[in-house]
């Protein structure tokens, strides 16, 4: 099955997202502008959680740095992604740095596709609590059981 068509939609204000569609599947493909908002919601969210300021760090991390914290990714976004990415999508992931570690949390479809396309590194948007504060995220990748992209599940049958 093929991509059938495709809509920029106005979600917000000025927040815009891709909708692709694969027959009666849709799948939605954040801009580039769209990631920076989203991280600069999560900050605000998590400085409102741990009641500390966080910054934020604009800049290339390694994809092998990189520590999912969701299980599955869904095959015809993958696949979407990986086909926009060789076309030039560059929407950056959103990072948590956190005791010296890089938890993705936004992107993983982005980051795993650059994986696939063998390109070492990924634009990053990165949280950084500016602060020492304590953060289950450790625990909560560890009971999934994810270290790396390379534990992420993808379900999902093939279009492409």
């Amino acid at each position: 099955m093929f991509v059938t068509g495709f809509d920029i939609v106005k979600i917000h204000k000025n927040n815009w997202v891709l909708i692709i569609f694969v027959g009666d599947i849709m799948i939605k493909i954040i801009t580039r502008e769209e990631a920076f908002k989203r991280a600069e919601k999560i900050k605000r969210e998590n400085e409102i959680l741990y009641g500390v300021p966080f910054e934020i760090v604009h800049r290339y991390v390694d994809i092998s740095d990189l520590i999912p914290t969701q299980r599955e990714l869904e095959r015809r976004k993958l696949e979407i992604v990986i086909e926009k990415t060789i076309h030039g999508y560059d929407a950056p992931v959103i990072v948590l740095e956190y005791n010296g570690k890089y938890y993705l949390l936004d992107g993983h479809h982005r980051a795993y596709a650059r994986k696939a396309l063998k390109l070492g590194f990924v634009e990053a948007i990165i949280l950084r609590p500016l602060k020492p504060i304590k953060i289950n995220i450790e625990e909560s990748v560890e009971k999934q059981g994810i270290r790396k992209l390379d534990d992420l599940r993808i379900r999902g049958n093939c279009i492409l």
